[in-house]
């Protein structure tokens, strides 16, 4: 079972803004965060929000001694569920794992899949 709490959440120009989780599976804890893909499938094109949650995780995830990161580009509904899972079975404790979503609906099933719990 996945759980997620947010451990970092800023404005930002998109209606979702930054957020980085701290999400538990099978007994490991990640840091997780999210963001769209430009116009174009490069760094360069990307959203000002896909940077800067980049950024985030890059940030909270060096507070855990050794962490690696993985990054994988989700593209519909079954592919957010196969990626979560695959990335989040490899993972080891600390790693940091990013999903450069396809567009908005990616994202909320992304969300959804990852089970953000209330605050």
């Amino acid at each position: 079972m996945i759980s997620s709490i947010v451990i970092h959440r800023s404005a930002g120009e998109g209606a979702a803004g930054v957020q980085v989780l701290d999400t538990t599976f099978k007994g490991k804890r990640v840091f997780v965060s999210w963001g769209l893909r430009g116009v174009e499938l490069s760094r360069e094109a990307e959203p000002a929000d896909t940077v800067a949650a980049r950024r985030a995780l890059q940030h909270l995830s060096r507070q855990v001694e050794g962490p690696r990161s993985g990054e994988v580009f989700i593209a519909s509904q079954s592919g957010v569920a196969i990626s979560v899972y695959r990335l989040l079975t490899e993972a080891r404790s600390g790693d940091a794992l990013f999903f450069l979503c396809d567009s908005p609906a990616v994202m909320e099933w992304l969300e959804t899949a990852l089970e953000i719990q209330a605050p």
